[in-house]
């Protein structure tokens, strides 16, 4: 959000900068020139000190674009000498070109400064637009006119002047303000996707590892007198997998051109992965139909996923001795996934895990084209009673080129 403000900053202060230079260059030579052509024409001391009264008056516009309070009042007190000084105000200093920028001053503050500080201003303005109409000596010289009349008009077109330019900058100040909510917003929504990505792939890669881990630990501790070879060969499974997790949260936090590269799962490492699990305490197999088809990488990835968060799911919530099953289905325009277990010999009651893998991975699978699904499994192996449950996943596959098509 401060990037935001300070970048917003930085492009109204340019644009500030380039209105107040500009009238700085034309309205200060017209000013000058008016003057020294005015009749009658006034004493040189008067035209010197009108005119530093115009410099100081476009100072002032300068210093408001980095300091709106202190070049308002400057200006204010800047205008005030112009009106109360009698040569200034016989040469009619205050109806000059370059008192135009004391309205840019006041809609600095308008724009830039509080609501409260802003109405503060308006109304010195204001007060000085009737000052004006008040001293301005051409009024009352006006022949055949109502002098009040002529003041009232006066004062009505300045305040007019002012209170526009007032609102200028308020309406300055409430689209930078929309801007810089709008550049939060998406500043807070790129965060949050950011967070829920690294959540879903911290859970991708740390629950499986960690429920393979703990499985095989369990195995290897329980034989570790009566079968020291498959105890042997469990600690081996959780020495790899501990591996595989490390390098993958380092992939995960690592920056992007830092990351390693590491090559997109295959259907081929599904058999890998149904392996990792494998255990006395847990009978995992995998079964394949019919012609495999070329799956696009976000399709490769999700039936990944799909299988690993279905292997995590049935070790994580199922007692030992537990069968798991899965089976992938291949036809003309899809693949099916199906990660199905017995049950085991009841809920396991574990709290690992947030309850989001599902929805994570729901959202992968939306996004590659397919659809997710979930509920109690009906095994034909399953043991009678069997409480098992079934993840299913369809995701589509890529069409078969015929032949000379892709030339």
């Amino acid at each position: 959000m401060q990037t935001g403000k300070a970048r917003s900053g930085v492009r109204g202060g340019g644009a500030s900068l380039i209105v107040a230079l500009a009238a700085l260059v034309v309205l200060l030579p017209i000013s000058l020139a008016s003057l020294a052509w005015s009749t009658p024409h006034p004493a040189l001391l008067v035209v010197l000190g009108l005119a530093l009264g115009f410099t100081a008056l476009h100072g002032a516009s300068l210093l408001s674009v980095r300091r709106p309070v202190a070049g308002f009042l400057v200006a204010s007190a800047v205008m005030l000498l112009l009106v109360l000084i009698p040569a200034a105000r016989d040469a009619s200093a205050v109806m000059h070109p370059s008192a135009v920028v004391y309205l840019l001053c006041l809609a600095q503050v308008a724009a830039r400064e509080r609501v409260r500080l802003s109405i503060v201003a308006l109304g010195i303005g204001l007060i000085g637009a009737g000052m004006i109409a008040l001293a301005e000596p051409t009024f009352g010289s006006a022949a055949g006119i109502d002098v009040g009349l002529l003041r009232l008009g006066a004062f009505l077109g300045l305040a007019a002047c002012a209170t526009a330019a007032w609102a200028c900058g308020l309406l300055v100040r409430f689209a930078t303000s929309r801007a810089e909510e709008r550049t939060a917003m998406r500043v807070r929504q790129a965060i949050a996707d950011e967070r829920m990505r690294i959540n879903g792939e911290l859970h991708d890669v740390v629950a499986h590892a960690m429920t393979v881990m703990i499985a095989q630990s369990e195995v290897a501790r329980a034989l570790v007198r009566e079968r020291p070879e498959v105890s042997e060969r469990a600690l081996g499974v959780v020495v790899d997998t501990g591996r595989d997790a490390l390098r993958g949260m380092r992939a995960i936090v690592a920056a992007e051109g830092d990351a390693p590269k590491e090559p997109l799962p295959t259907v081929d490492s599904l058999a890998e992965l149904v392996a990792s699990v494998r255990s006395p305490a847990c009978e995992a197999r995998l079964v394949e139909a019919g012609a495999r088809r070329a799956l696009a990488p976000a399709s490769a990835l999700a039936l990944h996923r799909t299988v690993r968060e279905g292997l995590t799911n049935a070790m994580r919530h199922a007692l030992p001795p537990v069968r798991i099953e899965v089976r992938v289905f291949w036809a003309e325009e899809r693949v099916v996934a199906e990660v199905e277990d017995d049950g085991g010999s009841g809920r396991s009651g574990s709290d690992l895990g947030a309850g989001t893998g599902l929805v994570s991975l729901g959202e992968r699978i939306r996004l590659a084209g397919g659809s997710l699904a979930s509920g109690a499994g009906s095994s034909a192996g399953s043991r009678s009673g069997s409480h098992g449950w079934l993840l299913r996943a369809e995701l589509p596959v890529l069409p078969v080129l015929a032949a000379g098509e892709g030339a």
